[in-house]
């Protein structure tokens, strides 16, 4: 009993512990989202990025298709007939294909079982399997290249919102700043007026600031798929990341890893498909048909031997094809696998201008911020050692005017080098590693 007693009051004491140590709350909605998160969102919910799914599920579906083209095609089928007839007369291939004379005067019923198989198509079916499995390497390609479309343009809009709000908080800090500045200067009409001026234009610029956030925010939001009212805030460092690598494997990577010119290549296959597709049709067709028929006039006589009738057949059919348009579609097909070499060949070049490029403006901008940079340490520290044996004047207010311009530089430095690194990201066809 004393053991059953301590047990109860251990359970006890666990039942009474917070619930939140045994189920711990969920992370709240409205926690700022990283980059990594941002872009899995924008990818998740993005309207044409599930359509493109949908495309690969249709594609592979005819994959599917195509395979069965090959097998034996088979059919069942039953039917009963109340016929009087004063000339002989043929049913229709939806009622069974069958003559009937006038000497069938009565009901009857039918059950057939139907066969045929393709022996020899001139290798239409093997073609246009071919023809379906490239199409869904092509619909995974365009899945791929959405989702990169999806993905650069979440990082822009991320990379946008963090210089936003850099720059409303630096807008904020310098009027801080100057307000506390001006409040030592000493009090001439005029300096009072030129003060006030320079007050009004901080003021404007951060309620410029604050509206260009909010703008940011909300393309942001849009991208992701939310509400408009909805609340989003971001967590990442503004920061320049700068990539080493060398221009020649830009453009290698690009070459191996670009959606866009694997679907050309695609594009390619499909124009060789169509071009052997419009060859053989000049082959013949070669067809392995089986059938058999029971026929009785009363239902019960279908299981009777003795009274109802069986009839089979086997037959092997070709078919000559005889078309007078033969050549001419050969020859558009072989126009258009051309225009397809032409085009690839063009998108390689502008693939290739597009990473020379993306590569020359990292570079300017990763050297360019640490120009901007440095000159603004050096013109702080001037300020700075100014400010310490130098009295407050109107002078002190424009220099700070001037320091705050180099901020904004800075900043503006930082935020160009972002964006020519995801574009060279996105040219290349490929992330950076870390």
């Amino acid at each position: 009993m004393r053991k059953i007693a301590a047990f109860l009051r251990r359970l006890t004491g666990l039942l009474c512990l917070p619930a939140a140590l045994f189920f711990p709350p969920p992370a709240s909605a409205d926690s700022p989202l990283t980059l990594e998160e941002v872009v899995a969102l924008a990818v998740k919910n993005h309207p044409v990025l599930l359509s493109s799914e949908q495309d690969i599920t249709i594609a592979k579906q005819r994959v599917r298709e195509a395979r069965f083209i090959s097998m034996p095609q088979l059919a069942l089928s039953g039917t009963f007939s109340r016929v009087n007839l004063e000339y002989p007369m043929i049913l229709g291939p939806e009622l069974g294909d069958r003559y009937l004379d006038p000497e069938v005067s009565r009901n009857f019923y039918t059950m057939r079982a139907y066969a045929l198989q393709p022996l020899y198509t001139g290798g239409r079916n093997k073609n246009t399997l071919r023809l379906a499995k490239t199409a869904h390497n092509q619909a995974k390609i365009n899945y791929d290249t959405v989702k990169n479309d999806a993905a650069y343009n979440a990082k822009k809009a991320f990379y946008t919102l963090l210089y936003e709000k850099e720059l409303l908080a630096e807008s904020l800090r310098h009027r801080a700043q100057a307000g506390e500045l001006g409040g030592r200067i000493r009090k001439d009409p005029w300096e009072i007026v030129e003060y006030r001026l320079l007050l009004a234009g901080l003021d404007r610029r951060a309620e410029e600031a604050g509206r260009e956030t909010e703008t940011a925010r909300a393309e942001l939001v849009g991208l992701l798929n939310r509400e408009p009212s909805s609340e989003l805030e971001i967590a990442g460092e503004f920061s320049a990341r700068p990539a080493v690598c060398e221009i020649k494997e830009s453009l290698v990577t690009a070459m191996e890893t670009r959606p866009e010119l694997k679907n050309e290549i695609y594009k390619a296959q499909m124009d060789d498909i169509a071009v052997n597709m419009a060859l053989i049709r000049r082959y013949p067709n070669i067809y392995l048909g089986a059938s058999y028929d029971v026929l009785g006039y009363r239902v019960d006589s279908l299981n009777d031997n003795s009274i109802r009738a069986n009839n089979w057949a086997a037959s092997v059919a070709i078919h000559f094809p005889l078309s007078y348009d033969i050549w001419t579609q050969v020859l558009q097909r072989r126009a258009q696998q051309r225009q397809g070499d032409l085009k690839r060949v063009e998108l390689q070049d502008k693939i290739r201008f597009e990473v020379s490029d993306a590569h020359r403006d990292l570079e300017f901008w990763t050297l360019e911020t640490v120009k901007r940079a440095e000159t603004l340490a050096a013109a702080e520290k001037e300020f700075a050692g100014a400010a310490r044996v130098s009295p407050v004047s109107m002078s002190a207010l424009r220099a700070l005017g001037a320091l705050g311009e180099l901020r904004r530089s800075r900043l503006e430095s930082v935020y160009r080098q972002l964006l020519a690194r995801i574009r060279l990201e996105r040219a290349r066809g490929r992330d950076f590693e870390e």
